[in-house]
């Protein structure tokens, strides 16, 4: 005999309402039948999200290309939550959706891909992750349903376009996070190069991959959640922390609307460049004076100020670039083209590091993941940052062959903590792309090692001549 259900399955209203009946506790609460010790699964990875589905939603997990609720058009997401340290909340991950079959997608559309079909209306479960503890006493924060604002349509269908793109070209093998900037195409399997996959156009078999909301857009729906009372009644706020979160929403400005965006054939990033090209070969001042805006002394926020007035945007933050997690860098060239510096980036966790053992896991391989947005000015000889060019501005991502060149180097780094060797990493002379060397004037801050000693803090670089190559066009 058949267990009717709690819910009208065919009710995205009546399936949401069911949902909510989870918010603010746990699934050990609103089932008390569950075993606890005995528990189905155990916070494996996928595991809590199918014992939502089955405990209260009563249907198996399945891998259809229709909506997990298919009459309603509903797909069940159950997503982690991490507290920081002041009491907000943030995403703990990307949400991992459907895997992509690569064969059958590169045939199709947008509006008849298996993203836009299975995902185009989610109902999004937010639980709050506590390490050591029993997955079914998770509590969740916020439910609600969502499907992608209009203003994020356009750059969605950018990012799936891309990514179908390399797809349909036998390159699926090649993709990455910095691809993109809201959607990606993550790996997805038990353990990387288990799962292989047969793409188009080629012999080479490619990791599995599923579609994916990066994590920083993901903290965007989080943040929008927290102003409407019904998606978090299980999370009380103060007067004061909702006021934190109104003044937050209200850093962020847009460069497009969602009307703008619709009335161009070309991408989001193509619109970026082309607001940028007419001050090409622009001193800073000039621009500055063209647009009525008061730079800071500082370089860093210089090129940040400068951007969000060429932009636009008057909020404190550029909004597509938050939501997107976009790795903006300001690269100087000396008045005869040459590079002076090297491009750095965050310190080398000796501690964390020795425990990375899957590359695409690791932190250096995050950090080359991100999309870059390249500002490029260059200096006059003799003059100051205010009578620098701007050259050119361009979005990249790191080439696959470069990313595998890095993932040499990383192992050599981390090899060398495990070690306890801090004399011996990688030199520019030593690797193509990267090396290892001091970012602070005091080359002798020290920090904690793995053995207990003291080590200068190192951090991770892009060669000089690397940089330089990707700013030609050579890379």
């Amino acid at each position: 005999m058949t267990r009717s259900l709690p819910y009208d399955k065919t009710s995205k209203e009546s399936i949401l309402e069911y949902a909510r009946l989870l918010l603010g506790k746990s699934l050990a609460e609103v089932h008390p039948e569950i075993n606890l010790v005995d528990g189905l699964k155990k916070a494996g990875k996928g595991g809590f999200g199918q014992d939502v589905e089955e405990i209260h939603f009563l249907f198996k997990n399945n891998s259809i290309s229709e909506p997990d609720f298919i009459e309603a058009g509903v797909e069940l997401k159950s997503t982690p939550l991490k507290k920081l340290k002041g009491g907000s909340y943030v995403s703990k991950e990307r949400l991992v959706l459907n895997i992509i079959d690569y064969i059958s997608e590169a045939s199709k559309q947008f509006k008849t891909s298996s993203f836009w079909k299975k995902n185009s209306l989610l109902l999004l479960m937010f639980y709050l992750h506590v390490a050591g503890k029993n997955a079914f006493e998770y509590i969740f924060k916020i439910i609600r349903l969502w499907s992608i604002p209009k203003e994020d349509l356009k750059i969605f269908i950018d990012d799936w376009t891309t990514i179908h793109n390399k797809i349909s070209k036998g390159l699926a093998h090649e993709l990455h996070g910095g691809d993109t900037l809201y959607l990606e195409a993550c790996t997805k399997g038990s353990r990387r190069g288990a799962e292989m996959r047969s793409q188009p156009k080629t012999q080479i078999k490619a990791q599995q991959r599923a579609y994916a909301i990066k994590s920083a857009y993901l903290n965007q729906i989080i943040l929008d959640s927290m102003t409407h009372p019904e998606m978090v009644n299980g999370m009380v706020m103060t007067k004061k922390q909702r006021e934190k979160i109104d003044k937050k929403k209200a850093e962020f400005g847009c460069i497009f609307d969602a009307k703008q965006l619709s009335k161009h054939k070309k991408t989001f990033e193509e619109l970026v460049v082309d607001k940028f090209k007419r001050y090409y070969g622009k001193t800073v001042s000039e621009i500055s004076e063209d647009l009525g805006v008061a730079l800071s002394r500082s370089p860093k926020a210089l090129s940040y100020q400068l951007c969000r007035a060429i932009l636009g945007v008057k909020e404190r933050k550029i909004a597509e670039f938050e939501k997107s997690d976009l790795m903006l860098k300001t690269i100087r060239l000396e008045h005869n083209g040459r590079l002076k510096e090297a491009m750095s980036f965050s310190q080398i966790r000796y501690k964390e590091i020795i425990n990375e053992e899957d590359w695409t896991e690791s932190a250096w391989y995050r950090i080359l993941t991100h999309r870059f947005f390249f500002v490029v000015f260059r200096k006059k000889k003799g003059g100051s940052d205010y009578d620098a060019i701007l050259e050119k501005v361009f979005f990249w991502a790191i080439p696959f062959c470069d990313l595998e060149k890095a993932k040499d180097y990383w192992i050599d780094t981390r090899d060398k903590v495990r070690i306890g060797d801090y004399d011996n990493f990688m030199k520019t002379t030593d690797h193509d792309v990267c090396h290892v060397r001091p970012k602070a004037k005091n080359s002798f801050d020290m920090t904690e090692t793995p053995q207990g000693g003291q080590a200068r803090k190192l951090c991770y670089w892009l060669n000089r001549d690397y940089i330089l190559n990707v700013v030609n066009g050579v890379r």
